[in-house]
């Protein structure tokens, strides 16, 4: 985790496991989606037993990255990381997994804490995190970015399951379809973000903005953009897709134009390839750079 003075711009995450590694048994992509459910509740009680730096430096991947608030290694800045003693508490309330069982994808709501003993709450939010399987089958964080909100009106729902779907299994379709999408969105982002992420989503999409409850489902989406009449430009700095060829993430930076104010931030998209590789947005999450630090 991070200082409280970071959080809204700092990823918070979710994964792995203190207990044996999970994913040695799985046979199916319902299999590797439970896995990494199991995976992200073991990683949730072993931050609140233990505290943050040392369960997100055991549950991070090598090559792991967060926002803090640009996208960077986040191995490292754990590892620098100065624990002050405060608790991180959270869970998953969505989540999916690649057909290829390699990559997954699971998001809700988290809380910090003054400390490990008290209630007192410095702050709410959302995360999203990206885990990828392991060679010794186990499921660690790839990547990590959170946004920060009021503290929610109700308690968080059941979570939802979302299993594969039947996309093709063709790899090379699979990359040339969604470079296909993505170019065709970034088009429609300089001619309205709001419009073009409603027009490009998933009827499972997941929208979060900072200071703003998920926008969940399409027609949340849509109402939560309604007038987000920015002109976008996003540029890539990373991502991946899975073996599949069925699940992908890109993140990087983007600016924006609205009524002659110029914005820039950060974003990070999952999508999701349905029938006859018809890539969609399953999530899409942008937060703005923070103001420089006075001096």
């Amino acid at each position: 985790m991070s200082p409280l003075s970071k959080l809204a711009g700092i990823s918070l995450a979710l994964s792995l496991s203190i207990l044996p590694a999970v994913g040695a048994d799985e046979k199916s992509p319902d299999d590797a989606l439970r896995a990494v459910v199991e995976s992200e509740n073991n990683f949730a009680r072993a931050g609140a037993e233990r505290g943050i730096r040392d369960s997100f430096l055991q549950f991070f991947a090598d090559q792991s990255i967060i926002f803090a608030p640009e996208p960077k290694d986040g191995k490292k800045f754990y590892t620098e990381y100065k624990d002050k003693g405060r608790k991180l508490i959270w869970q998953p309330i969505f989540a999916t997994v690649a057909k290829s069982g390699d990559i997954g994808l699971t998001t809700g709501p988290w809380e910090m804490r003054t400390s490990m003993t008290d209630n007192k709450s410095l702050g709410y939010g959302e995360f999203t995190t990206i885990w990828k399987k392991q060679r010794d089958n186990s499921w660690k964080v790839a990547l990590d970015v959170g946004i920060q909100h009021d503290q929610p009106r109700d308690p968080p729902g059941e979570i939802q399951l979302l299993p594969p779907g039947d996309a093709t299994t063709n790899v090379d379709l699979a990359r040339s379809a969604l470079e296909k999408a993505e170019k065709t969105f970034a088009e429609m982002l300089k001619e309205g973000a709001g419009s073009a992420i409603t027009a490009a989503a998933s009827n499972d999409i997941r929208v979060l903005r900072e200071n703003s409850f998920p926008g969940v489902g399409k027609v949340a989406a849509k109402l939560m953009l309604s007038s987000d009449n920015a002109k976008v430009t996003r540029e890539k700095a990373g991502g991946g897709m899975s073996a599949a060829g069925d699940l992908a993430y890109r993140y990087g930076t983007y600016s924006a134009e609205r009524a002659n104010v110029s914005e820039r931030g950060y974003f990070f998209s999952v999508w999701k390839a349905e029938a006859d590789q018809d890539w969609k947005i399953l999530l899409d999450l942008q937060k703005k750079e923070p103001p420089p630090e006075k001096k």
